[in-house]
């Protein structure tokens, strides 16, 4: 699992040109620059950030997503509507899940507003370095969320959780728009070796046998 920095699949998109000249109204931008995405940061406490290169080879780190558009005519959005939290740990890692390839993906933001896109990878975090002390929620079974990246139809991108989104797969799923049952938090911590009741048989064997403790 990378730390601080990671690859990602480059995007060819645009960059909102007030975001070059550290303006501190993030108004609705009037010109636009080709450039790459080509990797993320993660800082526990800060939105996702991510690094780009520009046509005369400038390269430019951690910037945020509302930064950028693939279409030069898309809305200006707020963060906030576009990410919902903040970086879980230093420790990231980006993964394309082959099965969510490409499909497509719907989410409604804080305003409860319906988005729509197509799924590009997932950002997922982890405390990684047991020596150090683990004072984030990326390992809590209640409290972890991945984040998946999605390429909007509005010419924007998001970053939402699972329990954020909704993906429409075409040979399965077949109930649309219909919630078959209401999904709660998962707050169990999976393990098998937490209890007392099975014990090893006391030998060399390499087929050693199981048993239960007496």
């Amino acid at each position: 699992m990378a730390y601080l920095n990671a690859n990602i699949p480059p995007i060819e998109c645009f960059v909102r040109t007030n975001f070059l000249q550290n303006r501190t109204e993030w108004e609705e931008s009037d010109s636009f620059l080709p450039c790459v995405i080509f990797g993320v940061c993660s800082i526990p406490g800060k939105a996702p950030l991510f690094h780009f290169i520009m046509e005369d080879g400038g390269i430019w780190w951690r910037m945020p997503i509302h930064a950028f558009c693939w279409k030069e005519d898309a809305p200006f959005a707020n963060l906030h509507q576009l990410v919902l939290w903040n970086s879980f740990s230093s420790y990231i890692s980006v993964t394309i899940f082959d099965f969510m390839r490409e499909k497509r993906i719907i989410y409604f933001d804080r305003n409860k507003k319906q988005c729509e896109g197509k799924y590009l990878f997932t950002l997922d975090w982890s405390a990684e370095d047991s020596n150090i002390l683990d004072v984030g929620f990326s390992e809590v079974p209640g409290q972890h969320k991945s984040g998946h990246f999605i390429k909007l139809d509005s010419g924007n991108f998001a970053i939402q959780p699972n329990n954020r989104i909704k993906m429409f797969e075409p040979s399965f799923v077949t109930k649309w728009g219909q919630q078959i049952i209401e999904r709660k938090l998962n707050t169990n911590s999976w393990t098998v070796e937490d209890k007392d009741k099975w014990i090893l048989s006391d030998d060399e064997n390499y087929e050693y046998d199981i048993m239960e403790k007496k």
